[in-house]
């Protein structure tokens, strides 16, 4: 693993949401290595000046490589995301060495199912996860398919829907999205709609599964509770990841 930043060169950004992009880079010859569901600092500068760069959660996966990619809100207009909207191919960013323990379990345990829980950008590293899982033969045919359940207000704002219809089809990931203010959650609150989609969730996997949970901060405890409380879910079986800086 590299002790210091290394460079790496922005090869295209995309509108993957309203005020949602994503960027991917390439590499430089260094060595790099990763789990998917950890993070990393990118940087605008190698000294990695107060505002010149930002936490965030690999969203491609390790097969990926030397190809990477990130995710971010754009809302809160930082300098740092300013940057990174306007940045154009060819432009070189800095990149840490990756970290962070929100990555899924080996041995026995990745035997049992798996629920994913993404609030808004929080689906960032289980897009990792579950790229990971269709490109590796090995992996997908040792774990079941986990099942996605994305909550935001509407379509437009969920990162990656065509991805999530995709990996649906293919049978990669079981998605269960919600949407909070779209025409067909008929006026029932966001506690509810959540409920709902988690009783039908667990009836596909069981309360044996496992559940990694990603999102902004009061976002994940106010799942994290329904979960608990509602559900009577082992806290011992979920495992947060919480995005500090989004609404």
């Amino acid at each position: 693993m590299p002790n210091e930043d290394i460079s790496i060169r922005l090869i295209s950004s995309d509108t993957v949401a309203q005020n949602t992009l994503s960027a991917t880079f390439a590499l430089s010859s260094s060595p790099y290595n990763f789990e998917p569901g950890q993070a990393a600092v990118l940087s605008l500068s190698q000294k990695g000046l107060p505002g010149e760069g930002r936490t965030l959660s690999l969203s491609s996966a390790p097969s990926e490589l030397p190809h990477i990619t990130f995710a971010t809100r754009l809302a809160s207009g930082s300098d740092f995301k300013k940057a990174l909207s306007m940045a154009r191919p060819g432009d070189t960013f800095f990149l840490s060495s990756p970290f962070g323990e929100f990555v899924l379990p080996r041995g026995e345990e990745s035997r049992f199912p798996f629920i994913f829980l993404a609030g808004g950008i929080g689906i960032t590293p289980f897009r990792s996860m579950i790229r990971e899982r269709s490109l590796n033969d090995l992996i997908r045919k040792k774990t079941p398919a986990p099942s996605l359940v994305t909550l935001n207000r509407t379509p437009d704002e969920t990162p990656f829907y065509a991805e999530c219809h995709e990996w649906n089809e293919k049978g990669v990931a079981q998605w269960f999205p919600i949407e909070t203010r779209s025409p067909k959650a008929g006026g029932r609150s966001r506690e509810e709609q959540v409920r709902q989609t988690m009783e039908e969730v667990f009836q596909k996997t069981g309360m044996e599964a496992r559940i990694y949970l990603a999102g902004p901060p009061a976002m994940v405890d106010s799942l994290s509770e329904i979960l608990t409380g509602a559900f009577g879910f082992p806290r011992e079986r979920l495992t947060v990841d919480l995005f500090f800086g989004y609404a």
